[in-house]
């Protein structure tokens, strides 16, 4: 991923307001370290990870992901 070229866009991640380049969720998650084992919302909608790779972040995306606890 060259950065120079992309735009740096700016989303609300879990209530805060965060800048990124990158374009996917997958890249996202991978920018964050965060691993697979979460549920992510985009705008109110659940997406799937099947989707991650192909939903493209846009400018002011509302993202909100959560992680599973376990217990028992």
């Amino acid at each position: 991923m060259h950065n120079e070229t992309l735009e740096k866009i700016q989303i609300l991640l879990n209530g805060q307001v965060y800048e990124t380049y990158s374009c996917t969720i997958t890249e996202l998650l991978g920018e964050l370290k965060i691993n697979k084992n979460i549920a992510l919302a985009r705008n109110s909608r659940v997406v799937h990870a099947k989707e991650w790779d192909s939903v493209k972040l846009e400018k002011d995306d509302e993202i909100e992901i959560l992680h599973f606890v376990g217990g028992g």
